[in-house]
């Protein structure tokens, strides 16, 4: 459990006095915004919420639901973050996540883009969700029973074929990928991240970015420091991302244009043979065929422009050498290397800044495919990645601990639910551990056999580590903490609400200390 860790992501100012504000404009006819340069401090709000809403235990206890919370929790048993979730409470877990307005890049059969090719990632959920409308009006019914009138019709198989930019990781070349699944991940807090040449990419602090030294989360690529409320403190590293669009050129070894200009004497083309224009500098023996013959003056002829580009164009520097001169071997040139066409290369532009914007209603997309990537805003972001079935491929090629991924209690004395105790042997743990870890193979070989991950993840254990975010109001901040910071409670889930609760008593600490005199551990329902 010392793995366990929860910090605060963001939270309400001065949270006893939106509760006091709440409550006086319960009783008041005036404007209490109006008034809110003659509130009494938080401190004296906390004394006036207690003495009037708390202890008499009345019931009318609606203002509590005004301030909010949102805690990050890490490494707990994915069976406390479902526990969590049977709560009224806002849970987001596993998730990499864009806003609604980030433009996903496609491109048309030779792989350019315009701005009609852009869709926004908000738009192809609603389009993936809901299908997109009509032209016509229907009369009658559909042949899937749909009813008359103005309708949407189902278009995931267009956008199935729609020509996503991918990057191709091991040659730095973008090339077309396929979307798989659109998808909503909810509200989440959300960063913009803003590059030195004007880019701009508004995601979750978890969102893996593709920088100059790999992936990485777009918190850890920058260093991100923030504050109680979310905003951002500082950035500790340099960071460049790799982003969209620098056209691929050659080597450049017959492309030095002065240095050819200058070996050009007027005369005739050796092909043709008209006199007089504009003359090109041919290489007899082609660079691609032996480059110590690129600036081996005797190795260039004179060409007109419409013969030289037929040459090049018709592959036939063979047969215009032979034509021109005989005694050249070309029988031992290397091949012709294909044309590089219309590629481009991701190039890296550095981070500027990172501020956060608040919550926001967040997307993600899958892709097909052998990379699992796309371009948004200009820049190379994962598809939609849930590191759980990673963690166990990472254990089992030695990159990470067993007990990093997967949890299991302490050695030690336990109590099952009829109350009899039970003691967890270090024998016992060692073989659980064992067997966890050839679960981990398992489940390696599977995915990489081309099973899908949620069907091999059916064999892992239940209680692998996971990270989730959750958000309270306050009111149901103390019901949680009711139910779930008791004796009776799982142990993890318990610990949960022990990490939380200084953070609780620091944001509003007359509630805190009311509530530790009167309900703590008494597993009453809250207020």
């Amino acid at each position: 459990m010392h793995r366990f860790r929860v910090e605060v992501i963001a939270k309400t100012p001065n949270p006893q006095q939106v509760i006091y504000a709440a409550m006086h404009q319960d009783y008041t006819d005036g404007f209490v915004f109006d008034e809110r340069d003659s509130w009494p401090s938080e401190s004296q709000c906390g004394e006036i919420i207690v003495k009037r809403l708390l202890a008499g235990e009345r019931g009318h206890y609606g203002p509590l639901e005004h301030p909010q919370i949102i805690f990050n929790c890490g490494y707990f048993p994915h069976s406390v973050m479902q526990q969590a979730r049977t709560h009224r409470v806002g849970v987001s877990f596993d998730v990499q996540c864009l806003a609604f307005d980030t433009e996903v890049t496609f491109v048309n059969c030779e792989g350019q883009t315009n701005q009609k090719l852009k869709k926004t990632i908000g738009e192809l959920y609603e389009l993936w969700t809901n299908g997109e409308k009509a032209i016509r009006q229907r009369s009658i019914r559909g042949t899937n029973e749909q009813l008359p009138g103005q309708y949407r019709r189902d278009c995931k198989q267009r956008i199935r074929k729609m020509r996503l930019r991918v990057l191709n990781e091991e040659t730095g070349l973008f090339e077309v990928g396929h979307i798989k699944d659109v998808m909503c991940s909810g509200l989440q807090p959300v960063y913009r991240v803003t590059l030195e040449d004007g880019k701009t990419l508004d995601c979750t602090v978890n969102h893996r970015l593709f920088t100059s030294e790999g992936w990485q989360r777009m918190g850890d690529a920058v260093g991100l420091v923030t504050n109680r409320d979310g905003s951002v403190a500082k950035m500790t590293k340099p960071c460049n991302l790799m982003c969209n669009g620098l056209a691929v050129v050659g080597n450049g070894l017959y492309r030095n244009r002065e240095w050819l200009e200058s070996q050009i004497a007027k005369g005739l083309c050796q092909q043709c043979r008209v006199r007089g224009g504009i003359l090109h500098a041919h290489h007899l023996v082609p660079v691609y065929a032996d480059e110590s013959y690129a600036y081996d003056f005797e190795n260039l002829v004179t060409l007109c422009k419409k013969c030289h580009e037929s040459i090049h164009q018709n592959n036939q520097e063979t047969l215009f050498a032979n034509f021109y001169n005989p005694i050249i071997d070309t029988e031992n040139w290397q091949p012709k290397p294909k044309a590089l066409g219309k590629k481009l290369q991701a190039h890296p532009v550095k981070v500027k800044s990172v501020e956060y914007l608040g919550q926001q209603m967040t997307y993600d997309l899958e892709v097909e495919g052998s990379w699992h990537n796309f371009v948004a805003n200009g820049v190379v972001v994962h598809n939609s990645f849930r590191y759980t079935g990673n963690q166990f491929i990472d254990v089992v090629e030695g990159k990470k601990d067993i007990e990093d991924v997967i949890y299991l209690r302490p050695v030690g004395y336990y109590t099952d639910r009829q109350g009899k105790k039970y003691y967890y042997t270090p024998e016992q743990r060692a073989a659980d551990l064992e067997w966890c870890l050839e679960a981990a193979k398992r489940y390696k070989a599977d995915f990489e056999g081309g099973m899908s991950e949620e069907h091999a993840r059916g064999k892992v254990p239940f209680d692998y580590r996971q990270h989730f975010v959750v958000s309270f109001n306050l009111r149901s901040f103390l019901h949680f903490c009711d139910l779930r910071n008791k004796k009776d409670a799982q142990l993890e889930i318990q610990k949960l609400c022990e990490l939380m609760w200084p953070h609780f008593a620091d944001w509003a600490p007359a509630i805190a200390q009311w509530y530790e005199k009167q309900r703590l551990g008494k597993a009453r329902l809250a207020p």
